[in-house]
């Protein structure tokens, strides 16, 4: 049974699907979500790996951290094919429009939502991704040059190393998104300028 949050709200407005952060719910980012997007019909999946109590979209291969080399990219695979299952699934049950929605993801959340973008899996109007990271080496993303992405980091960030960041945006140019990057200066913590950012971003972004 998939644990998940559903908020209805206004149907004209885009819906918003929520992606945890390592260690968050299907809970963490419903505040955040109202505040920066008032009134959207809101959709929150919790993530289905639970390591070590520990709630996650994907495996670790082990101790290693929050490194590319410790990701288990089969776990990716199948985590994904699954998360995009739901979110069809959900969408229809509570009548969303997938060619619409905004995915919000911070950390884990936003590494999963940017690589299902950047593979194609769900075709996102637009992403707000709080301290992401690229999870696996693209040799060619899909074209997305409608589409609109808000990405914040830090320098300082602790999980976020500047080349993989680097990495990262380079996937996303290369998509032909429509790219804004925040700089924030607290490391990996989710900040409310960041917060304020991207309302603001989301408010003017057509």
């Amino acid at each position: 049974m998939t644990d998940y949050v559903f908020k209805a709200g206004r149907k004209d407005l885009a819906p918003l699907l929520l992606l945890h952060s390592t260690g968050g719910d299907e809970h963490q980012l419903v505040e955040i979500a109202e505040m920066i997007a008032p009134s959207h019909p809101i959709l929150s999946i919790r993530g289905r790996i639970n390591e070590q109590g520990v709630n996650r979209y994907f495996k670790l291969r082990g101790l290693g951290g929050f490194t590319k080399e410790n990701f288990d990219l089969e776990s990716l695979d199948e985590e994904i094919d699954w998360l995009t299952d739901e979110v069809s699934l959900l969408a229809e049950k509570h009548d969303l429009d997938v060619h619409k929605m905004i995915a919000i993801g911070y950390s884990n959340g936003a590494n999963v939502a940017l690589n299902m973008f950047l593979r194609g899996k769900i075709n996102f109007d637009k992403i707000i991704a709080f301290h992401g990271m690229q999870l696996e080496d693209f040799e060619q993303t899909v074209q997305l040059d409608d589409k609109h992405v808000f990405l914040s980091y830090a320098p300082n960030d602790m999980i976020v190393p500047q080349k993989n960041f680097g990495d990262l945006k380079g996937d996303l140019e290369d998509s032909g998104c429509q790219l804004e990057i925040y700089e924030s200066s607290l490391g990996h913590q989710l900040t409310q300028e960041e917060v304020l950012a991207a309302k603001k971003w989301l408010t003017e972004t057509k």
